[in-house]
């Protein structure tokens, strides 16, 4: 019960500013054509064009792009259209509607194109008469939908490049606050990760807002350098934090952090007006500040030199002055490429060939299709007026996972009694059509402008609306108003029994799948740094990443399942993961290895044998080889960090100080990756003893 409450309370919690001027558009679709029809004495076909705009921008998805989204809101019109006349044309069959109304809903769960609006207008026409054949009704339906979907578009020539321009403002701004984070005292690691993780998602949307613009190939070029550039800065920034804070631990004077801040602050600032505003006001500022932390790392090698402070410190420091340098290019690219990239030539929305058909996996179709099929036959032995409350609860509360169905009913249950209760208590004050549309419409404004604030008082509002509007020729009481709510908390309680009985458990087989998985794709990512080639080590972060998502999205279901509970170990291991890679993209930043790059290989390779070795024991159940000694190999890494410094000293002493010697590049290199090597080192032991079986 405290774990429900919990997930309620974050239902109704607002993560967002709620879209005032969607949600009036919204109402504006499905109002018109009530209004049309109570002027013209249509009531009942001006119900049925409200309901097919209702369950066309029911469909939508506002974060689009307008091209996108036109294609989904004329595709979501078009199976509601097929929808209603399939609803029409079963309703003299009422045993036969039984199994088409289950197989739809089966349908529909199984194939995406096949939507929830698709399936609720072959419910809710089947239950509402009609004095109109099943083409006009079609038609009527059709005609919603498009006068939707129009009002929807229609600032697309003017707004077009918004969701563009939006994604990659969100972007520049979640790098900014992480670039600040990085270059200052450290944060907590709960704070990083929270800041890291807005930036990958910010990344995530960036790249499929562009990948849904139709562009030239001037436009795709554009496109894709931002993106890449935006990548280079979040791997210098995590760079900077792991050789930000080794260099913390070394024996240097402190007065290096104030320069440091300052320009890490200049830069974030530059960073944010290039995205937003692409300009390179800032840049300049930047790039004297990161002038003046080189200077104050100029005199630590200096210092170095004359052996007043430590050479790898001061190598870190130079390194770290790279990393400045690399970010304040990256603001300038950005600032050039920030305006050509969103500054797409005006074309049309962007359809393109019909895409490959995606179909859902699991028992969930079969079991929502036998729901439904149930539900059917209980109304229809039942004979109730209501009934489309009870089937249409069933319908869009059975979930895949159990806990998301409870949180469904509950919502479901809340959001049919405020709208069946207000209904009630506005027909019974002023009664008549034109009240019941000022509440309709009142709902549809609060229910559409939180759509993408909150989900819980999207559900409240956005419930009783496909109800209200299927069944707005229907006089409407208190008696109507009590049938109401207590059907759909019957329906509620039939989706729980469905998502209790019926394979609630498919995620824990999973698991160990997902685990070896995770080890197997970082394991490949460690041995891939022995010999970096950039863009195969880029391949293996990504794909690494993608097997740890998986991971913790088969977590997130375990959860969800009755009486689940994902070990809070292999959460842990989760982000043991992410730090991996992260380590690895600090080792992609520092100077690249040279041929005798002492005990780095060693390392690297250990760490990869000790992943496959968990992973091997994880899915054969046999006892885990003998580990090797990482700790040995670590410390005679340190040992070969100081062993190239004293030899590099001795070079400085013979007159070499500003020679590109071999052993100076060594100490660039291994100075600089000894910190990520032993972070990665350190996550990886921790992934390992994580997800090792358990005896």
């Amino acid at each position: 019960m405290r774990r429900i409450a919990g997930a309620l309370r974050g239902d109704f919690a607002i993560a967002a500013h709620p879209a005032w001027g969607y949600g009036l558009l919204c109402a504006l679709g499905i109002c018109l054509p009530l209004v049309a029809g109570v002027v013209t004495g249509h009531v009942r076909e001006g119900a049925v064009m409200a309901l097919g705009g209702y369950l066309t921008v029911f469909g939508d998805a506002p974060g689009l792009p307008y091209g996108e989204r036109a294609r989904k809101l004329l595709l979501t019109a078009f199976m509601v259209t097929l929808g209603t006349g399939l609803g029409q044309l079963i309703q003299p069959w009422p045993w036969l509607a039984v199994v088409v109304v289950g197989l739809v809903a089966a349908a529909g769960a199984y194939w995406p194109v096949i939507s929830v609006p698709s399936v609720l207008a072959v419910t809710l026409t089947y239950f509402a008469p009609s004095s109109t054949g099943p083409l006009v009704h079609m038609e009527i339906a059709a005609a919603g939908g498009l006068l939707a979907t129009a009002l929807l578009v229609a600032l697309w020539p003017v707004r077009r490049l918004q969701p563009l321009r939006e994604a990659f403002e969100e972007v520049g701004a979640a790098l900014a606050d992480l670039l600040v984070a990085a270059g200052r005292a450290p944060l907590s690691d709960e704070s990083w990760e929270s800041l890291r993780r807005r930036v990958v998602t910010a990344k995530d949307h960036a790249a499929r807002a562009f990948s849904l613009y139709r562009v030239s190939q001037e436009d795709d070029r554009a496109l894709e350098r931002l993106l890449a550039t935006l990548d280079r800065v979040f791997t210098e920034t995590v760079a900077l934090r792991v050789l930000r804070a080794a260099a913390v631990q070394a024996d240097l004077d402190t007065g290096w952090t104030e320069e440091l801040d300052g320009a890490v602050e200049a830069l974030a600032r530059a960073l944010r007006e290039a995205v937003a505003l692409g300009g390179s006001a800032a840049v300049p500022e930047a790039m004297d500040a990161a002038g003046r932390f080189a200077d104050r790392a100029e005199l630590a090698r200096r210092a170095a030199h004359a052996g007043e402070a430590p050479l790898p410190a001061a190598v870190l420091l130079a390194q770290v002055r790279r990393c400045l340098d690399r970010l304040g290019t990256a603001a300038r690219s950005i600032s050039q490429q920030a305006v050509e990239a969103v500054e797409v030539g005006p074309r049309l929305p962007r359809f393109g060939r019909p895409r490959k058909p995606m179909f859902s996996t699991g028992y969930h179709p079969l079991r929502l299709g036998l729901a439904v099929t149930l539900a059917m036959a209980l109304m229809l032995l039942a004979h109730e007026r209501y009934a489309k409350w009870f089937v249409v609860t069933v319908l869009v509360s059975l979930r895949p996972a159990y806990r998301d169905t409870v949180d469904r009913v509950t919502l479901r249950v809340l959001g049919t009694a405020v709208g069946a209760a207000g209904a009630a208590v506005v027909l019974a004050i002023a009664p008549g059509h034109v009240y019941l549309i000022v509440f309709i419409g009142a709902c549809a404004v609060l229910g559409f402008a939180f759509k993408g604030a909150s989900y819980g008082y999207w559900m409240i509002f956005s419930t009783p609306l496909s109800l209200m509007l299927s069944d707005f020729a229907t006089p409407l009481d208190w008696g109507a108003a009590a049938a109401r709510v207590t059907l759909t908390v019957a329906g509620g309680a039939l989706a729980l029994a469905f998502s209790r009985m019926l394979w609630p458990r498919g995620h824990r087989a999973r698991l160990t799948a997902r685990i070896v998985d995770t080890l197997e794709r970082h394991a490949a990512l460690a041995r891939s740094l022995i010999d970096p080639d950039p863009a195969e080590v880029r391949a293996g972060i990504s794909a690494a990443g993608d097997a740890a998502v998986r991971l913790s999205n088969s977590l997130d279901w375990l959860d969800k399942e009755p009486g689940g509970s994902a070990p809070q170990r292999l959460r842990d291991a989760v982000t043991a993961a992410r730090r991996l890679r992260d380590n690895a993209r600090v080792l992609l930043a520092v100077p690249e290895p040279v041929e005798e790059s002492g005990p780095a290989a060693t390392v690297l390779d250990m760490v990869a044998d000790r992943l496959e070795n968990v992973a091997d024991a994880v899915r054969t159940g046999r006892p885990q080889a003998r580990a090797d000694d990482l700790d040995r190999v670590l410390d005679e890494l340190g040992a070969h960090v100081d062993l190239l410094a004293a030899r590099r000293l001795d070079e400085v002493a013979e007159g070499a100080a500003d020679q590109m010697t071999e052993v100076r590049r060594g100490i660039r290199h291994a100075a600089a990756a000894q910190p990520a090597l032993k972070g990665l080192s350190a996550e990886a032991l921790r992934l390992a003893s994580l997800t090792a079986p358990r005896r």
